[in-house]
């Protein structure tokens, strides 16, 4: 019973010195002055495989694949 005392004293006094040395003093950094700048001119939609003819599929459509079936479908 003086083992359990003892480990959960010192479990909580851990507890309490890591609550009280906390600090969210969270930075992005200093290569991230031009954010915002390059985030007006980011597409997030990469239509790089709807220019050429692939492989297996003609010049405006992509090759798309789901569980036991592949096809290829235009490029919106």
């Amino acid at each position: 019973m003086r083992k359990i005392a003892l480990l959960l004293t010192m479990a909580f006094a851990l507890l309490l010195a890591g609550a009280l040395g906390f600090q969210a003093d969270a930075t992005v950094g200093s290569g991230t002055q031009g954010l915002p700048t390059a985030a007006k001119n980011f597409s997030p939609i990469d239509r790089v495989a709807c220019r050429f003819a692939g492989p297996s599929c003609p010049e405006g459509y992509t090759r798309i694949c789901r569980p036991w079936k592949c096809w290829c479908a235009r490029c919106k």
